[in-house]
């Protein structure tokens, strides 16, 4: 639940409205002032503050757009050991220089980059006592982290390097470095201790005045003086003094979290709430009074607020007055918080004993029922009057600047399950699903249309307007024709029978002379103008050339083009040219199912879908229509970025832009919406890119290292270190030595080099949030050495060798010259065929390498393509390899491939060829083979290697294999082959390894 200082009036107003004006704003007035000091001194319990409705059926809350100052609008997220984390309980938090959050935990110090958790649990590494870290500190001098455990053990990480220091007595309370560099650790038994170059220098105790030697946490203030919590009360070392003295006035018992805050005054938790040290003294005054909780963690963040974390009331946010709360009635891992942190993007980490907790800044608004909201279940959302209506199963709201109102009984429109909107004549029509259409002038309900009266159907699932033919209206029986005449409204159903596709009418558009039906079985088109009372022209589009589209959810207009949210993609129509277009997965989009579309105020295009709304750039939506691209770029937000839900409703309209260019979407809870600006600010600041590690053949490398001349494959890992937008992080690489053009990673956090030539190398990396500024790249150097043969001193060697031993045989034996020469140029061409056959063949296998597969690819492509046969290509690759080379040792890996390789060979046909590819992978052409028959093979083979035992060559050794497949059916090259057959390979990987996946 979330708590805030909530202005709640309860009043009376059966009699409101015939008062006068004046004394209604008077007495309003004073009540709130009486109602807001109530909720100051009483901290009651509510989302809003709500204004006194002006009138009794229609409740309203105030609030600022983007609403982002509330704890309640902070998009959260939460980590637990299913996600990763070694242990549930984060004792404390840290982030160093580089951007990676830092997490103690009972199962060691854990280091986090935004999608990976790096776990240090090895305490020969650490060289910790333990594994359990319950402090964390980062020191500013020279970036360094420290951290200190439950058996007094302190280790430095520094350059990849953990360098442990002189254990403190245990337990240690947390570790603090101060601007001097000096360490101070709080001890639970021997007082305060501290640390000058890393090592022990002193040590405070009750002999120094210390109320007890159990101390918690230490502090120095901008005027040098040294804090100690203690479990017996807070004391202080004034600075120039040699003893610390007791603070009186609060509690004398234990003292859980100091904190510096921005003023330089202190604040204290303590069991009894939070103390705030007054100006020039030594003096404290409770700073909440009416908050009693056990405090557990402070921080300050740079918006001004003051965030607390309670021992059993989850964590408390202090802002502009309003205090706000969350607890595990509302998502929070455990009410028990351990500590807080702001990141260096805004976002605050929360880490409890259940888990971990970030709080951001939305991406997206969204307001639910929870906020005001008439239901969460929103099925249209559309602007009269410059003011959103939102239209759910539970009745109608209305947004305004800062104000959302929703309509209550006895109101004619409260309640209504609300399914389309539309204006006509100035007033705004509301369709319903079980009670007709109402017309609404902004003010009052000026005509309610029923069965009863003059509609087919109460149920109005679209709206369309035209000054000159009405009012139109899609229903489940068709669509009814509404003119108003002197008489009253007048209807007419149009249906199947006069040539509409289906009567189930799901959206419907006037455009021009024409009314656009959309149906659950295609989209007809009627001529308004060429139509009669008795008669309608109707042109039933066809849609089988367009993946075959029928249930369309949309019909929206954007310049020339007539854009169509259809079940199989998202239809696009030139009218001027007459032209027809689809976009969907083969144009590079994740979906083909699209239920709305809308373009924001800077002409970017957002389409809803049921798994999250899409982005795709104003630029890059052109480039494809003029044809400059044909495949799309986009990004897909959904909960984890700020949206109540990744269903966006089918609504008429589901998503609109509104004047202030927003984009609005219906969704399955509550109403989402973002500004170009909103996406525009996220991406202001790049995330800076790290190089995690570099692998030759499963073999870490050091920056300026040399890798061996026969190495197959070079694996770079990176991650950009962002936490507002983690998922959605892109990267840039580069090659230098090698490509020194940057490539698109997408998301992809690594890279793969397979049979680099002999160079000097250097590695780049780049990131950044879409749409947003690169970060400076980071770079990795390293040298591929060359093979002896590959230098010019070893053939220089050869020859001078050769040479000699001629000289001297001319010398010794001038008779038999002629069969020496003839002898040695034997040996020659012997040695030469003999190191072809190396250069072709792998040693360890017997099959052939790398350079030899490669020649047969474009020979049997080349074959095949004067044949006009299929040519198949798979890529194996053994699964978990280094986890059996690191457990089994490496001459077990070893005997692994041998014995997959004649497994392999001996389930081939003879024109099947197979070679070792590098590493633990090889692959496999299958010449005259399909894609189809060539996925039945190399399943045929995943399951065979399953099946087999390994028992022979160690106990619990399993082999799996993953597969990618590829067929030249598809692909115009024996390059795009390969490409493919790699990338469905790195699927199989990515969903879970042991499969075989078609590219």
């Amino acid at each position: 639940m979330v708590i805030n200082l909530q202005f709640t009036y309860h009043l009376e107003v059966s009699n409101l409205q015939s008062r006068d004006k004046m004394l209604k704003h008077v007495m309003l007035s004073k009540l709130k002032i009486i109602s807001l000091v109530t909720a100051v001194s009483i901290l009651s319990i509510g989302s809003f503050a709500h204004s006194a409705p002006t009138d009794p059926s229609i409740n309203t809350t105030q609030f600022d757009l983007p609403v982002d100052q509330s704890i309640h609008y902070m998009t959260r997220q939460t980590w637990t050991t299913r996600d990763g984390l070694p242990h549930n309980s984060i004792n404390a938090i840290a982030q160093d220089k580089q951007g990676f959050l830092w997490f103690g935990t009972w199962q060691g110090p854990v280091r986090f980059n935004g999608k990976d958790f790096e776990i240090y649990d090895d305490i020969r590494i650490t060289g910790l006592p333990d594994i359990g870290i319950f402090s964390i500190a980062l020191n500013p001098c020279d970036d360094s982290i420290y951290v200190a455990g439950a058996r007094g053990g302190l280790s430095r990480f520094h350059d990849n390097r953990w360098l442990p220091l002189e254990p403190a007595p245990p337990f240690v309370n947390e570790v603090e470095i101060d601007a001097h560099c000096t360490i101070w650790v709080s001890s639970s038994e021997q007082g305060l201790l501290t640390y000058e170059n890393n090592e022990r220098v002193s040590q405070f105790t009750t002999e120094n005045g210390l109320p007890s030697n159990n101390v918690y946490q230490a502090r120095i203030d901008d005027k040098s003086n040294l804090w100690a919590a203690t479990s017996a009360g807070l004391a202080v070392k004034p600075a120039g003094s040699t003893r610390f003295k007791v603070i009186e006035g609060i509690p004398a018992d234990r003292i859980r979290k100091l904190f510096l805050d921005t003023d330089g005054q202190l604040l204290i938790g303590t069991g009894n709430g939070v103390y705030q040290q007054q100006p020039n003294t030594f003096e404290f005054k409770q700073l909440l009074p009416n908050i009693n909780y056990t405090i557990s963690a402070i921080n300050r963040t740079r918006d001004g607020a003051l965030w607390l974390g309670t021992y059993r009331n989850g964590v408390l946010r202090l802002y502009n007055g309003e205090l706000q709360q969350v607890t595990t009635a509302n998502g929070l891992p455990n009410n028990h918080v351990l500590d807080i942190l702001e990141d260096q993007e805004g976002s605050v980490w929360v880490s409890t004993h259940g888990g971990l907790m970030q709080f951001r800044r939305s991406l997206f608004t969204t307001m639910q029922s929870h906020n005001g909201l008439a239901g969460d279940f929103v099925r249209s959302v559309y602007e009269y009057k410059n003011q959103l209506y939102v239209g759910t199963s539970n009745g109608i709201s209305t947004v305004n600047e800062s104000r959302l109102a929703t309509f209550n009984p006895p109101h004619p429109l409260a309640n209504q399950s609300v399914l389309s909107f539309a204006d006509y004549q100035g007033q705004l029509a509301i369709g319903t699903y079980t009670n007709g259409l109402f017309i609404w002038d902004g003010e009052r309900v000026t005509d309610h249309l029923t069965t009863d009266n003059v509609l087919k159907s109460e149920e109005v699932r679209a709206i369309a307007t035209s000054e000159q033919y009405g009012v139109f209206l899609g229903t489940p029986i068709g669509v009814t024709q509404l003119v108003k005449t002197a008489n009253g409204w007048q209807s007419k159903l149009i249906t199947t029978r006069d040539g509409l596709q289906n009567n189930y009418i799901t959206t419907l558009r006037v455009i021009g002379d024409e009314l656009w039906v959309a149906s659950v079985s295609g989209v007809s088109v009627i001529d308004l103008a060429a139509s009669s009372d008795h008669s309608f022209k109707i042109n039933k589009l066809d849609f089988s050339g367009l993946n075959d589209a029928q249930l369309t959810f949309q019909i929206s207009l954007k310049g020339p083009y007539v854009f169509l949210a259809t079940d199989r993609g998202l239809i696009y129509h030139h009218q001027k040219n007459d032209t027809w277009g689809i976009i969907n997965r083969d144009q590079g989009l994740p979906l083909d199912n699209y239920m709305s579309m809308a373009f924001d105020g800077d002409a970017n295009i957002w389409l809803g879908s049921n798994r999250g709304a899409l982005f795709i750039a104003h630029d890059v939506f052109d480039d494809f229509l003029n044809g400059t691209i044909d495949k799309l770029t986009y990004q897909r937000f959904t909960e984890v970025d700020g949206m109540g839900s990744s269903q966006i409703n089918s609504g008429s309209p589901a998503m609109i832009r509104s004047s202030t260019g927003r984009v609005w979407m219906s969704t399955a809870r509550g109403v989402s919406s973002i500004a170009p600006s909103d996406l525009k600010s996220m991406v202001q600041v790049a995330p800076p890119a790290v190089i995690s590690s570099v692998t030759a053949d499963g073999e870490r490398v050091t920056y300026g290292g040399h890798i061996p001349a026969d190495t197959q494959r070079l694996v770079v890992n990176y991650a950009g270190l962002g936490y507002l937008m983690a998922d959605h992080i892109e990267y840039q690489v580069r090659l230098v030595g090698f490509d020194d053009n940057w490539l698109a990673r997408g998301s992809m956090t690594t890279s793969e080099y397979t049979s680099l030539p002999a160079n000097d190398y250097v590695f780049q990396v780049r990131a950044a949030y879409p749409g947003g500024a690169w970060s400076e790249p980071v770079s990795f150097a390293f040298t591929r050495s060359e093979h002896p043969w590959q230098q010019s001193w070893f053939w220089l060697s050869i020859i001078f060798a050769l040479g000699l031993a001629a000289t001297i045989l001319v010398r010794a034996r001038i008779r038999f010259l002629n069969n020496q020469r003839a002898q040695l140029e034997l040996m020659v061409a012997e040695k030469t065929k003999e190191l072809k056959g190396l250069a072709r063949q792998d040693s360890l296998t017997q099959l052939g390498n790398r350079r030899a597969f490669d020649e047969q690819l474009q020979y049997e492509f080349k074959r095949c393509e004067r044949s006009e046969q299929p040519l198949s290509l798979a890529i194996i690759d053994v699964d978990h390899f280094k986890s059996i080379n690191d457990r089994f040792l490496h001459v077990i890996g070893d005997q692994v491939l041998i014995e997959l390789s004649a497994l392999l060979s001996n389930m081939l046909r003879d024109i099947d060829y197979i070679a070792r590819w590098g590493g633990e992978e090889f692959a496999l052409l299958m010449p005259e083979t399909t894609a189809k028959e060539a996925l039945q093979a190399a399943e045929r083979i995943r399951q065979r290697i399953e099946d087999t035992s390994y028992q022979h060559l160690a106990d619990e050794l399993a082999v799996t294999v993953s597969i990618g497949v590829a067929s030249s059916e598809h692909y115009p090259n024996h390059s795009a082959l390969l490409v493919a057959a790699d990338k469905a390979l790195y699927k199989a990987k990515q969903s879970g390894r042991n499969r075989t996946e078609l590219a």
